[in-house]
């Protein structure tokens, strides 16, 4: 089996190890381990990982008669000593020398309980006085003896505790070859004590359709239980009995407990088990099991029926006791535990009772998989209680929010549209408002939103037509009667449905929901209806984002207060206000494409990479492909493209993909289909990256041409490409043009990469070799490696330069100024205009002031 876990054991004595080394001084290590923690294997994957140190493992013999000094003679032997040893003095000689003859040494003693008398005796000399000799010495023993073992200024003690929940989750997963889930897992690890011995003899047992939300049965290996069950047979029959309710209870239990449910017997019994050595107490009037296997021997000697009544036994209790002065009260976790292992008992009332146990467990869990298990147990118990459609769609919407919390959207979908079908059922216009409502608004938006849910959309349009909302052709007016024209409708619950249908729509519809949606929200005042309302409209202005911010952040709800972070930076930063728009950013907590938008703004590229290794949905699939514009090669892209459909921006990055594969045919006809078609900013940059002909070229220039001064972002805030004047510049064909749109995007660029484009796009215009090696050297600094490429790729026509004079004259003439006034621009006479001309045409290749300005449209791609 795969070693699993032990970081922290391997690191103490990894840390020791180099210790010795540098100290050149042996040390002593106790392992301190309960049979089955896996002492052998840590000590093993110790040895695996410091191949340096020489390595001696061995252990006492089982059998009786063996030499004293048994153990460290076979030291000697596997370090190739031949020295004969008669006591512990002449025996620690020899050691010594083969320890410092031999180098690093790892001398590893297992089972040490075993040992004989002498030697521990020499432990414990080397314990108290080490030699100069870089050795570790480990010893494995059991925690009931770890007392008298040997202490020292070289002695050191590392506990060995059973493996965690997740590891004991990856452990079985090794194995099984199938995820085990999280609530089996920690099952397995309460029951065993996370004895990686004892998972490996139930591993075989479980099966894949074992959740752990109710226990597994399970063999225990005869060669562990064998000891247990000896001593649990030489009990009487009351403590054995006893012994049964204290299981019940937990692996540690009260007094009080057991007393309220087996009486006066109660102490006696425990002090039988006590000294049979079964049960240890832990504080005043609380005992806990030896072990994990006690007490699970202790509870499956118990019948079902008997079981189900002690638990509802030992739940009455916990009620009674906790209600007296001075005793700890119950969890709620406890209780539902108790009353749902009693259901099986059957009965309304007690299902009832183990329903209510179970929410009101859910509802104190602390993480959302503990909340979905509760919650998938309580549906399951009001199935059987044959609860009302209502109530039992209520709980099928909590736990699918739970679900939806923990990523498991699959599920959580299956549970809302169950809850739609039994409000649908009902007439319940409630529970399907809360089933529509919980599967969440639409994620992403413009460029990055997901596709329409019609189960989602669905939901909603039943909701709103059962709450009696019918949709008409246009929002109410000002002084339209709202209430009466909602019909008495919860106001609140109509303008969230309405504003999540709007998120569903595009066009009018959209904009006509979204104002509804507002309107509802205005009335009702709710600021959970006001924030969503205004989320949901087409084009929220900036007031509207900072008051869905304000309304949020009085609901403290972490989710809504995302989404309008998310869209003020968005309407930030297509405003070129960057700061801002980082400042709102920064507040958006565990979202990877946020993340990396912000590394890449703040010239992290490398380090934004490495927060889009996964990119499973639009909006991660948005954040690389703005990376890789960024970059100026497609990279991967096209992998990762591979069977998505869905935004013309993907599209879009087909063709550019196309053009970098050399598919020149197939790149040309996608640009030609795409600039017939509205496009925004976004898809855009990508057909920019295409290298369009002239014609698509100048239509799509004219789009942009309405975004001046603004920066290009894809969805809320998930993705940039730049400055729009930017990528206008890299349409356009006339300089003078080129050069007014680098100016306005030189305003807006700030510090953030783009900034290399801008310098590239500003040297390529000028055909200058100083310019052209600056821009190559800024883009290598910033990581833009197929900038770099790109750049590597020019060359002047005839691969001549132009001079720094001749430069100014050609971009003063390519701007339309004569010869007279590029002179006095210049300060230069006019004759000598005409020569820096001159050496122009020749260096470029043309005879005229036509010819240059078409040569200068024609090379503004490499060659």
């Amino acid at each position: 089996m795969r070693f699993v876990g032990r970081a922290v054991e391997l690191g103490a004595l990894a840390g020791h190890a180099r210790a010795v080394v540098d100290e050149r001084r042996l040390r002593v290590v106790l392992l301190i381990a309960e049979p089955g923690r896996g002492a052998s294997g840590l000590l093993e994957e110790f040895h695996r990982r410091t191949p340096a140190l020489r390595y001696a493992r061995v252990a006492p013999p089982r059998a009786a008669g063996a030499p004293a000094l048994w153990p460290w003679q076979r030291v000697l032997a596997d370090l190739g000593s031949p020295s004969a040893v008669d006591d512990v003095w002449s025996a620690q000689a020899a050691l010594s020398q083969a320890f410092a003859e031999t180098g690093p040494v790892l001398v590893a003693l297992d089972d040490l309980h075993r040992a004989a008398e002498e030697t521990l005796t020499l432990l414990a000399e080397y314990a108290d006085q080490p030699p100069a000799t870089p050795t570790l010495v480990v010893a494995v023993v059991r925690p009931a003896v770890a007392e008298t073992l040997p202490s020292g200024p070289a002695a050191y003690r590392v506990w060995l505790p059973g493996l965690s929940r997740d590891e004991v989750g990856e452990m079985l997963a090794g194995t099984v070859a199938w995820p085990v889930p999280e609530a089996l897992a920690t099952q397995l690890r309460r029951r065993t004590d996370g004895s990686p011995a004892l998972l490996t003899a139930v591993a075989g047992q479980l099966r894949e359709s074992d959740d752990g939300r109710r226990r597994v049965a399970l063999r225990w290996p005869e060669s562990a239980t064998a000891p247990i069950t000896g001593r649990l047979a030489a009990l009487t029959e009351p403590a054995r009995h006893v012994l049964g309710i204290a299981s019940v209870v937990g692996r540690e239990f009260d007094l009080s407990i057991v007393e309220e449910v087996a009486g006066d017997a109660a102490l006696p019994a425990l002090e039988e088990a006590i000294t049979a050595g079964l049960i240890r107490p832990v504080t005043d009037r609380v005992f806990a099991f030896d072990s994990a296997l006690v007490r699970e021997l202790s509870y499956d000697s118990l019948g079902l029926t008997e079981t189900a009544g002690l638990h509802e036994a030992v739940a009455d209790a916990l009620l009674s006791v906790g209600a007296r002065a001075g005793e700890r009260a119950p969890t709620v976790a406890e209780l539902s535990h108790h009353l749902v292992a009693a259901a099986v008992l059957g009965g309304d009332e007690r299902l009832d009772r183990a329903v209510a146990a179970t929410v009101a467990s859910a509802r104190a869990a602390e993480r959302p998989a503990e909340a979905a298990d509760a919650f998938a147990v309580a549906v399951e118990l009001a199935s059987r209680a044959q609860w009302s459609p209502g109530h039992l769609g209520r709980l099928l919407v909590a736990y699918g929010s739970a679900q939806l919390q923990s990523a498991h959207r699959e599920q959580a979908r299956d549970a809302f549209a169950a809850a739609v079908r039994l409000g649908r059922q009902a007439k319940d216009a409630g529970l399907l408002a809360e089933a529509a409502l919980a599967y969440g608004p639409r994620s992403g938006s413009g460029a990055t939103a997901e596709p329409t849910d019609p189960q989602r959309a669905t939901a909603l349009t039943e909701a709103l037509a059962l709450l009696n909302a019918p949709l008409p052709p246009r929002p109410p007016a000002p002084e339209d009667e709202l209430r009466g024209y909602l019909r008495g409708a919860d106001l609140s619950t109509v303008a969230r449905l309405r504003a999540r249908l709007a998120l569903e729509s595009t066009g009018a519809a959209a904009r006509t929901l979204a104002e509804q949606s507002l309107a509802a929200a205005r009335e009702c005042a709710d600021p959970r209806a006001m924030a969503e309302a205004l989320l949901a409209q087409v084009e929220p202005d900036a007031d509207q984002l900072r008051q869905a911010l304000r309304e949020a952040g009085a609901l403290d709800d972490g989710v809504l207060l995302s989404r309008a972070h998310r869209a003020v930076a968005a309407l930030s930063m297509r405003d070129g206000d960057l700061g801002l728009a980082d400042r709102h950013l920064a507040e958006v907590d565990g979202v990877p494409e946020i993340a990396a938008h912000r590394l890449v703004l703040a010239g992290k590229v490398a380090a934004a990479r490495e927060h889009l290794t996964v990119t499973a949905d639009l909006e991660g699939l948005a954040a690389y492909a703005g990376l890789r514009l960024l970059d100026g090669d497609p990279g991967d892209l096209g992998d990762r493209l591979r069977d998505v459909g869905g935004p013309l921006w993907i599209t879009a990055a087909q063709s550019w993909i196309a053009r970098a594969d050399g598919r020149d045919e197939l790149a040309g006809a996608l640009i030609e289909e795409l600039a017939a078609q509205p496009l925004d900013p976004w898809t855009i940059a990508f057909v920019v990256a295409a290298e369009p002909d002239a014609a698509a070229a100048d239509r799509l220039g004219a789009r942009l041409s309405a975004y001046q001064g603004k920066w290009i972002v894809a969805g809320p805030a998930t993705a940039s490409a730049g400055p729009t004047a930017l990528m206008a510049a890299r349409l356009e064909a006339d300089p003078k043009r080129v050069t007014a749109w680098l100016d306005d995007a030189t305003r807006v660029v700030g510090n953030t990469p783009w900034l290399a484009w801008l310098r590239w796009e500003r040297a390529r215009l000028r055909a200058d070799a100083q310019d052209v090696k600056g821009a190559r050297t800024f883009a290598a600094e910033r990581g833009l490696s197929g900038l770099v490429r790109r750049i590597d790729r020019f060359e002047p026509p005839d691969g001549r330069t132009l001079t720094r004079r001749e430069q100014e004259v050609l971009e003063l003439a390519a701007a339309g100024a004569s010869a007279r006034e590029i002179a006095e621009r210049l300060v230069i006479g006019e004759r000598t205009v005409e020569t820096h001309l001159a050496n122009i045409y020749r260096k470029l290749g043309v005879r005229s002031r036509v010819e240059l300005v078409a040569h200068l449209r024609d090379s503004r791609r490499p060659v």
